[in-house]
């Protein structure tokens, strides 16, 4: 009885250390995540875009150093038809250290495999 009880508590052990493990990996996405979202944000901001709305974040694990992010920038001013004018961009941000630096502005996507080729520097059909 002794032996079921401590296999038991092993497993339960066990899977108590994996989900520890996953919820501090997916805290680590999402924080790398919104750390780059707010370093493109301030990017975006301090060029006079008044509003930034982020549409894709792509990571790739074989380049950790880099990251792909779209947005849709609202300007500050207005069309002749009194429309606020919006732009797409999508933003290559580097780690540098600890941060997130923009690199540059390239083509926008909403799709994973085309910022992956973007990221990649390597070309694709719109």
């Amino acid at each position: 009885m002794c032996t079921i009880q401590r296999k038991s508590t092993v497993s339960h052990r066990a899977v108590l250390l994996v989900l520890c493990g996953l919820a501090l990996a997916l805290a680590a996405c999402t924080s790398t995540q919104s750390s780059a979202e707010k370093v493109a944000e301030e990017y975006l901001k301090i060029r006079g875009i008044r509003e930034v709305a982020f549409d894709l974040f792509y990571s790739d694990p074989n380049i950790p150093d880099k990251a792909y992010v779209s947005v849709t920038a609202t300007h500050g001013f207005l069309s002749s038809e009194g429309k606020t004018q919006q732009e797409f961009l999508g933003l290559i941000l580097k780690r540098e250290g600890e941060d997130w630096q923009v690199e540059k502005i390239t083509a926008y996507t909403k799709d994973k495999t085309q910022a992956a080729m973007i990221l990649t520097d390597k070309k694709f059909a719109k």
